[in-house]
């Protein structure tokens, strides 16, 4: 047997949220951004703050302050990520910084024309068709012990 009909359907309100709280009337979406920008630069500038002075204790209790220079600098993220150095210089990049070596643990002079992984002298193969280096796993050897890359073998 079937429900019955709600006779009151005409008389019927669906529930609804109607008190509005005033911490959610000011959560609106510009408003948060604006907390979020706040919050970042109370980050950074927390960053920066730096101790340039050690507070030592001798025996009569007395405090002194002593300035102590490191010849290590600190470095802090910038708001896109790159490194920043006390005075706000920019850092070189990372890659520039690490010099790349082949399989061997030779300074690598060239790289792989197919998958350009760092490769001295011994390691580079020379395609017999295109001319260009190649590391041992994108050469094949043919007959005649002539090498053919990955991409001109077919």
């Amino acid at each position: 047997m079937a429900k019955r009909a709600n006779p009151f359907i005409e008389d019927y309100i669906p529930q609804s949220k109607i008190h509005v709280s005033l911490k959610q009337f000011n959560n609106n979406e510009d408003r948060l951004q604006k907390v979020y920008v706040k919050t970042l630069d109370l980050l950074y500038k927390g960053a920066k703050k730096c101790t340039s002075q050690d507070i030592v204790n001798t025996k009569d209790d007395n405090v002194k302050t002593i300035e102590t220079k490191n010849k290590m600098k600190q470095l802090f993220i910038g708001k896109n990520g790159s490194l920043l150095l006390n005075s706000g210089t920019m850092v070189c990049s990372i890659s520039k910084l690490v010099t790349e070596r082949c399989s061997c643990g030779v300074e690598g002079e060239s790289k792989c024309a197919y998958c350009e992984v760092p490769l001295c002298m011994t390691c580079q193969h020379v395609c017999a068709h295109c001319d260009r280096s190649h590391c041992t796993t994108c050469t094949l050897t043919r007959f005649e012990a002539s090498e053919v890359c990955v991409s001109c073998y077919s």
